[in-house]
């Protein structure tokens, strides 16, 4: 092999090398998310339109958390990964005598928070039902106490529903209740209080699936999904994505233009010589 020729191949396959590299380097973000809901929620990350969703978790089972408490006492937290395009969404339903609710916070690895408060999430109303009413069978993994009281209060909801629902548009009619998670007030004596380990400043989000007149009554028949208004890339300063690698053909194609080009090069040496 000539030196011309071990010159240009070198170079092809470092510069390949280097986009191969740089897209590895980029593609994720890792994001540790604190959360709770009054009464259950779904975590889900995925494209804008909910056609590509990934499932992280959700709550208890029922009414009841693992320590005795009410499940929206203590929050669950999540260590996953995702793309800077990437949505966050919040499945959010309730038993029917209180409105949905949720506070959570989102710490990202370049040092960023995204929290939940009202400027940074839309919201839609589901056209279909609130999981509790539905009696269906436990298909969701997760905790249901056995103490007295105790009932299963719903699946979260399937990809394809979910889909379906997202399609259909978000309302940027932002609401929440409340200024942080010390003031929240819903019926004079602030049921929730401070959640621990998640954000002072982080708000309840709040949005009734009834009128207002109808509210902790069972016209909540249907459920809430919060969608971060924008991609996670642009809430917390996350870099863009990579230019797309060249598929193994492509590659072939460059290399086989740096075998020609060399080639070339031989030829003419010859006819100099």
């Amino acid at each position: 092999m000539s030196f011309s020729f071990k010159t240009i191949f070198a170079g092809t396959l470092a510069s390949i090398g280097l986009s191969l590299m740089s897209a590895g380097h980029a593609l994720a973000a890792s994001v540790t998310a604190t959360l709770t809901a009054d009464n259950h929620y779904g975590l889900f990350y995925g494209n804008n339109d909910g056609s590509v969703l990934n499932f992280v978790g959700r709550n208890e089972l029922g009414r009841f958390g693992s320590q005795g408490t009410y499940n929206w006492s203590n929050a669950e937290t999540w260590n996953f990964n995702l793309k800077s395009t990437d949505y966050l969404y919040v499945v959010v339903w309730d038993d029917q005598s209180v409105d949905e609710s949720w506070i959570g916070q989102f710490q990202f690895d370049n040092g960023k928070n995204l929290l939940s408060k009202a400027p940074d999430w839309d919201y839609i109303i589901s056209k279909n039902s609130n999981p509790i009413t539905r009696n269906e069978p436990i298909r969701d993994a997760g905790y249901l106490s056995t103490q007295s009281g105790e009932r299963f209060e719903g699946n979260v909801p399937g990809l394809a529903e979910l889909a379906g629902e997202i399609q259909g548009g978000f309302s940027t009619d932002r609401k929440s209740w409340g200024k942080d998670a010390n003031k929240v007030d819903l019926t004079k004596n602030n049921p929730w209080g401070q959640i621990p380990g998640i954000n002072s400043t982080a708000e309840f989000l709040n949005v009734t699936t009834a009128d207002s007149k109808a509210r902790g009554t069972s016209a909540n028949k249907n459920y809430t999904i919060f969608r971060t208004r924008s991609t996670v890339g642009e809430l917390v300063g996350l870099p863009p994505e990579p230019k797309s690698v060249p598929e193994p053909t492509s590659i072939l194609g460059i290399l086989g233009v740096a075998a020609i080009g060399s080639g070339s090069l031989r030829q003419m040496r010859n006819k100099q010589a």
